[in-house]
């Protein structure tokens, strides 16, 4: 269930995303409203967990992890094994940045990020063939990440 946001919550949302340090002064004077004003809807934002949290926003490259990847993995035709278990095993996967379960041809989709192909090599070769389940994999590496959200707003 979503929770009923107007332009003032977008807006504030929208600087959020562009600088996540933003004191609650800035944001009040950018979105002209009072400091306690964008204090209660920071507040009803977080308990109503739309927002979940604070992060940085780290370049990979710059800590030597050059190479990024799309892993679709396949857990083969008449698969029986419980999602729960397959979730569980995605988890536990090391260089992985994103992953989710899906409908399809392929059950699984996962973004990695490791050092050099000798690590993706490792990666597909030794850690995938861990996971229990996995029947197949299709790797496509990525030349160049054009956008890159850290989320989106409704309209965008």
């Amino acid at each position: 269930m979503s929770l009923p946001v107007d332009d003032a919550d977008i807006e504030l949302l929208a600087l959020l995303r562009d600088d996540g340090r933003a004191s609650v002064t800035a944001l009040a004077e950018r979105l002209q409203l009072s400091r306690s004003a964008v204090h209660q809807r920071l507040e009803r934002l977080r308990e109503a967990g739309v927002l979940r949290g604070f992060a940085p926003v780290v370049d990979s490259r710059r800590l030597g992890l050059g190479v990024a990847a799309v892993v679709l993995l396949s857990a083969g035709p008449g698969a029986t094994l419980p999602w729960q278990t397959v979730r569980e095993g995605v988890q536990a996967l090391p260089h992985v940045e994103y992953a989710a379960l899906m409908t399809g041809e392929t059950d699984v989709l996962l973004l990695v990020r490791v050092a050099d192909f000798e690590q993706l090599r490792g990666f597909l070769l030794e850690e995938i063939r861990r996971l229990t389940g996995a029947r197949s994999t299709l790797t496509s590496l990525i030349l160049d990440e054009v956008v890159h959200r850290p989320f989106l707003l409704p309209g965008d």
